[in-house]
């Protein structure tokens, strides 16, 4: 593998990318326990493309904004020029809605992905452990409100989700402070960080207990299978 293809894969922390989806698996499934109707499986697909063009952006966004700093990165390492960077921040957002308008996705979606974006620009510049909880929350309602042309019924447990979600990454972002100077503190971040594809799996198992639609656990388990793939076929390109 070239070092240009090699920085460029780091410059979207690539192996890190199936998580995505699962956030919007989790929302969506959470979204068929309270509606009879079939989830729309093409809009969910969609806006789980969109949010991993999203999260895309924002990597691309977050290396911009530390290109100063972060000096293991590929943009001050001259490997990536911040011309090119910028370029890929643009294509990516621009991917995101064009995505968004050629699937006509459920109105609903536009909000909550307009949030997403949002957090993420706020979370490149502060660095607050808060913010990064919101963009894993507004993810998974991303997938909430992708699932159905209309928001189902139960509104209140797509609130609750997404705080719960929240909160998950608000703590481990919050108590992975000061890790690079403890290596068992960065390793235990790890394991929690990892945890999270599990947690969407524990979500995907809900409606299927309720109805026996094992769709949402295959697709999880798709996503989880991808994860250990990229990390096994690309063991140079780092997570974080």
């Amino acid at each position: 593998m070239s070092n240009k293809i090699l920085a460029w894969l780091r410059f979207f922390r690539v192996v890190n990318l199936p998580t995505v989806p699962g956030d919007l698996l989790a929302g969506a499934a959470l979204a068929s326990c309270s509606s009879p109707a079939m989830p729309g499986w093409r809009a969910i697909a969609v806006a789980s493309l969109a949010s991993v063009l999203l999260y895309m952006f924002g990597l691309a966004d977050n290396d911009i904004v530390g290109a100063a700093t972060d000096r293991d990165r590929p943009i001050p390492q001259g490997l990536i020029s911040l011309r090119a960077a910028r370029i890929a921040r643009a294509l990516c957002i621009l991917g995101a809605i064009g995505l968004g308008f050629a699937a006509r996705l459920p109105q609903p979606w536009w909000p909550a992905a307009c949030a997403l974006a949002v957090a993420i620009v706020i979370y490149n510049r502060t660095k607050w452990p808060l913010i990064m909880g919101l963009c894993r929350g507004f993810n998974l309602l991303c997938g909430f409100a992708a699932a159905y042309p209309e928001l189902p019924p139960n509104r209140k447990g797509a609130i609750i989700a997404t705080v719960v979600w929240t909160l998950y990454i608000f703590g481990v972002t919050k108590y992975s402070e000061g890790e690079e100077l403890d290596p068992g503190r960065k390793r235990r971040v790890g394991m929690l960080i990892g945890a999270l594809v599990w947690l969407q799996l524990a979500v995907a198992l809900v409606p299927a207990m309720i109805f026996h639609d094992f769709s949402f656990v295959i697709a999880q388990l798709a996503m989880i299978a991808l994860l250990f793939l990229f990390k096994r076929l690309m063991p140079k390109v780092s997570a974080s």
